[in-house]
Order: structure tokens, then C-alpha cells, then sequence
């Protein structure tokens, strides 16, 4: 299920090129006819032949009218194609340059959406969520594990072969997805990685076609808080929380708490488990952390129902500060 509001930005820029492109064939048509008005007089005929074959139907020989009108046809876009390449133009100058030939920049190809509406729908997904994290920087291409070697756990173990472990699930994690998948508890200090590899999996689940919903918890919390005191519709509401393939809450426990944060948290939770569609919850808040600042209910919840993935080791960030 894509975004619906992406879908619908584009099935509107898919309008918005095909009048272009019907534009486009009017002005060429246009200055065709003024160069060589003999063009201009074919595209005339061409039309008439058009509106001549339906009257063939009630003609004592409609074969013979019909092939006789093809013929004609023919000869006419020979001779125009003729006139085309004299004026040093392409053979296909006067068709309108749709974006999309197969589907004309409508949208839709045999009654079903166009792929170029799903890569358009996954670029205008993608290119909203850009506008509050980094995901087009966040790649598992460019997550580099080196960064893990040489360092230790609190009881002195390497973390490499963790991260290496913590990379693969969520690479597998974002590849096999389906809107039944497991709902992650992903914790651990800051600058550890959990942002990054979240984003790369956020970014390979929106370009599969799914529909995911991301955000801060500060910011999904607080409008949600609008929606249900002000009746205010922004950006993350409960009905989008609730159709959303899935839902990636991000920093939670750096919201401002309250009774309806707290409250707002375990409705989410509570909510998806109920539909069976995943959340994806990043904090540095351990299990402790989770029930101190939620209650036993959540951090149930999230012991019972979510698979916890433990981000170890030394601020990444820093690391990559002072590697030179």
C-alpha cells in the first residue's frame, strides 16, 4: 500500500505533464503549420479521415470503405513524414511528449496504477521524510562496520560481531518485509547507529511500495494531542497511524511526558498489535527506562511483543569526527 498522500502528489504531477505535453503538441502543431503549411493541410485530412471511418459502418461496404480509408492514411503520414525530415524535424514531432509512453501521463496502463506512479509516489514518500531525517544519506551501502572494530562491550567483548548482526537482521528485516512483520525495540546510547541502519530500512521498505509513517516521538505525540483537543488534522493523526504499513517511532522518551503522552504511547502500541502491523520504536531508553517513564503496560507489551535489538559501543559520531 503506497502513501496515499504520495500517490496522490503523483497522480497530480502525472496531470500536470500530460497538459504539458498536450500543450507542448498544440504549439508544435502550430509552428509546423507555419513553416509548411502543406502539414498543416495533411494533419486536416488525417482528422477527416478519422471521423469518416465510423460512417463506414452503415456503408453497403464497409471492408472496402475501410481499407480504402488506411490506404489514404498512410500515404498522407508518409508524405508527412516526408515533410518532417525536410524541416530537419523528428518523425514523431507533432505526438504529444508525454513523461510516461505507456501510459500517456495518465496514470493508469490497462486500468491499473502506472509504474511510473510508483516510482513517482516512492520519490515524493521518500523526499517528505527527507524533510525531518537524513534518509538519503542513510544507506546500508554507506553504514560502515569498521567503526566497530576495537571496541568493547561493558564487560570487555567486542561489538563487532554484533553490529555485523544487528546490520544483517535489519538489511533482511527491510528486504522480507510485509505489513505482518515483527514490530523492533531498537535501544541503546547515542550515536550508536540506530538511526542510520532505521533509516535504511525505512528508505528499502518505502521503495518496495509500502506505506510507512516516521517521525519523532515528540512530534507524532504532540499531534496527536492536537488532533484529539483541538481537532486539528496534522501530519501524523490516528487514522494514518492506523493504515500505515508501518510505523516507525523515532527517540522515544524525548517527548515531553504527560499523562496523554504516556496514554497516546500505549494506545499506538496497543493498537497495531491488535491489527497485527508493526512498529518500529528507537530510544535510548533500556527495558528500566521504558517502564519508569510508560508503566508496566507498555513495557509488557514491548518485552512480550517486540524483538529488542541492542545498539553497543562508543559514540559513532566521534569516531568519524576525529578518524583523520
Amino acid at each position: 500500500m503506497y502513501n496515499p498522500e504520495a500517490l496522490a502528489a503523483a497522480f497530480n504531477e502525472a496531470g500536470l505533464n500530460r497538459n504539458a505535453a498536450l500543450a507542448e503538441s498544440v504549439r508544435r502543431k502550430e509552428k509546423l503549420a507555419e513553416l509548411c503549411p502543406e502539414a498543416a493541410e495533411i494533419a486536416r485530412q488525417l482528422s477527416a479521415i478519422g471521423a469518416s471511418v465510423a460512417k463506414t459502418f452503415y456503408s453497403d461496404n464497409p471492408q472496402e470503405d475501410i481499407k480504402a480509408l488506411a490506404e489514404k492514411s498512410l500515404a498522407l503520414q508518409e508524405k508527412r513524414k516526408a515533410l518532417l525530415a525536410a524541416a530537419g524535424l523528428p518523425e514523431d514531432y507533432l505526438k504529444p511528449p508525454y513523461k510516461c509512453p505507456l501510459c500517456e501521463d495518465t496514470g493508469r496502463t490497462d486500468g491499473k496504477i502506472c509504474e511510473c506512479i510508483k516510482k513517482s509516489a516512492v520519490k515524493f514518500a521518500l523526499k517528505d521524510i527527507a524533510k525531518i531525517a537524513p534518509i538519503d544519506k542513510c544507506t546500508f551501502e554507506n553504514f560502515n562496520l569498521d567503526f566497530y572494530k576495537n571496541i568493547t562491550d561493558k564487560n570487555g567483548k567486542s561489538v563487532y560481531d554484533k553490529s555485523k548482526n544487528i546490520f544483517e537482521y535489519m538489511k533482511a528485516y527491510s528486504e522480507d518485509f510485509t505489513p505482518r512483520s515483527k514490530s523492533l525495540y531498537i535501544f541503546g546510547k547515542t550515536g550508536l547507529g540506530k538511526t542510520h541502519l532505521t533509516l535504511a530500512a525505512v528508505k528499502t521498505i518505502v521503495e518496495k511500495g509500502y506505506y510507512v509513517l516516521y517521525g519523532s516521538a515528540s512530534a507524532i505525540l504532540s499531534s496527536l494531542e492536537e488532533e484529539k483537543f483541538k481537532q486539528a488534522d496534522g501530519k501524523y493523526t490516528l487514522k494514518k497511524i492506523a493504515n500505515a504499513d508501518l510505523v516507525v517511532i523515532d527517540d522515544l522518551g524525548s517527548e515531553f511526558s504527560t499523562s496523554f503522552t504516556a496514554a497516546a504511547v500505549h494506545n499506538i502500541i496497543e493498537s497495531r498489535l491488535l491489527a497485527s502491523k508493526p512498529v518500529i520504536i528507537t530510544t535510548n531508553l533500556d527495558i528500566n527506562g521504558i517502564n519508569s517513564l510508560y508503566g508496566e503496560r507498555i513495557c509488557s507489551r514491548i518485552i512480550g511483543e517486540y524483538e529488542p535489538i541492542l545498539f553497543e559501543g562508543q559514540d559513532i559520531r566521534q569516531l568519524k569526527k576525529f578518524q583523520y
